[in-house]
Order: structure tokens, then C-alpha cells, then sequence
């Protein structure tokens, strides 16, 4: 995973500001939906899904107030397409859900937290997972992405 992580914070430095050198790497914690829903609205429980699982979430980053950042994610296994690769770790669509939080864990280690609205993290984090899976020569799964990214730009 330390080596997939390196990979991939490498991809958000060439395409963003931020430098990557010395930065530490989150906990990456694979969770059942349940969990990721139950991890999300935590705190916020009246707004969960009556089923308790929210589809739409993949991954959740939470920065580590006294203790190391983590990134929950949904297991490998369980996204599209992880059938047709030996190691689930090497499906794209896995690694692009992860970038997406490694961009947000880039922000806050940059000071991303500072922005005056922090919904443009989100457009940056859209914007960069569709250029890696642009570069691979991929399609979309996300054919709205452009729509979330112009929504979190506009605060």
C-alpha cells in the first residue's frame, strides 16, 4: 500500500502546486459501506440513509486531530471492475477513489484548510482524479464530474 500511495501522491504533485517531499502518508483503512456511512454522518446520525448505506460514498478522509490522518475507503474488491485484474489494488477505478483523498490529504498537509471556501478542495480533487483517468487512457464511470466540479468551484 506505501509503495500505491507514493504512486499516486507522486500523480497529485505533477498535476497541482503541492509538493509531496517529506509528506507522511494517512492510514488507509478499507470499511464496509455500513461503516463509511456510519463514519460519515457521524454525529449527524439523523441525516443517515433509513438502510444505512449511503451508495454514493467510496472513501472518507479524516485529518487526525491527535493522531495520524486516515482514509476510509470502500474494500477494493467491492468497486467495478476489481473482477478483472489479479489484485483488486490494481483496478483504476479503486486507485482514482483513493487519489481523490490523497488530494485532500495534500490540501490539509498544504494548508488547503485556510481556503475561504472549502468546497474548492472537493472541484481540485474532482478535477484531478478525471485527469488520471484521463491519462490511462480511460473512460469516465463519473460522466457528471465536470457538473460536481463547477458545483464545489461556485461557493
Amino acid at each position: 500500500m506505501e509503495g500505491l500511495i507514493d504512486l499516486l501522491l507522486s500523480f497529485v504533485e505533477d498535476h497541482s502546486a503541492y509538493d509531496i517531499a517529506g509528506m507522511e502518508h494517512p492510514v488507509v483503512v478499507e470499511v464496509s459501506r455500513e461503516d463509511l456511512t456510519k463514519q460519515f454522518f457521524r454525529g449527524r446520525a439523523h441525516m443517515m440513509p433509513a438502510d444505512g448505506v449511503e451508495e454514493r460514498l467510496n472513501a472518507l478522509y479524516v485529518a487526525g486531530r491527535d493522531g495520524p490522518d486516515v482514509i476510509f475507503i470502500v474494500p477494493a474488491e467491492n468497486v467495478a471492475g476489481a473482477s478483472h485484474f489479479d489484485n483488486p489494488y490494481g483496478n483504476p477505478l479503486w486507485r482514482e477513489i483513493l487519489l481523490h483523498e490523497l488530494v485532500h490529504h495534500a490540501q490539509k498537509e498544504q494548508g488547503g484548510e485556510t481556503w475561504t471556501c472549502v468546497s474548492r478542495g472537493e472541484a481540485e480533487a474532482y478535477e484531478i482524479g478525471g485527469v488520471y483517468l484521463e491519462t490511462l487512457g480511460l473512460p469516465d464511470p463519473m460522466s457528471n464530474r465536470n457538473i460536481w466540479k463547477d458545483l464545489y468551484e461556485s461557493c
